[in-house]
Parts: structure tokens; C-alpha cells; sequence
């Protein structure tokens, strides 16, 4: 069930921040509830998401 868990959690990280899959990877907590990602992709565009889905400014 983690494997499932984790490929949808990339998924929809991918998709929220407009890359593709082969873009997101977890460095950390692959069986914990708590995950730790890497996006690969232009900072600022990956930051103005990020901004947006915190309510602040990049």
C-alpha cells in the first residue's frame, strides 16, 4: 500500500505544480506519514505555486 501511496502523493504534487512525474521525487520518509520532496523545475514558477498554496507572496 505505501508504493500506491507514494506514487499518488507524487501524482498530485506533479500535477499541483505543473511538471511531470519523472520530476518529483521523495528524499525522505518513503514509509513514514511525513514526506520530504524534491521538485525539479524553474524556481520561480515552482515558487508562485508554492506561494500560492500557502496564501504568501514568493
Amino acid at each position: 500500500m505505501d508504493g500506491a501511496a507514494n506514487a499518488s502523493l507524487i501524482a498530485l504534487v506533479a500535477k499541483t505544480f505543473g511538471v511531470s512525474r519523472g520530476s518529483v521525487r521523495i528524499t525522505g520518509g518513503e514509509t513514514a506519514r511525513l514526506k520530504r520532496l524534491f521538485v525539479e523545475g524553474d524556481a520561480a514558477a515552482l515558487a508562485r505555486v508554492a506561494a500560492s498554496l500557502y496564501g504568501t507572496a514568493p
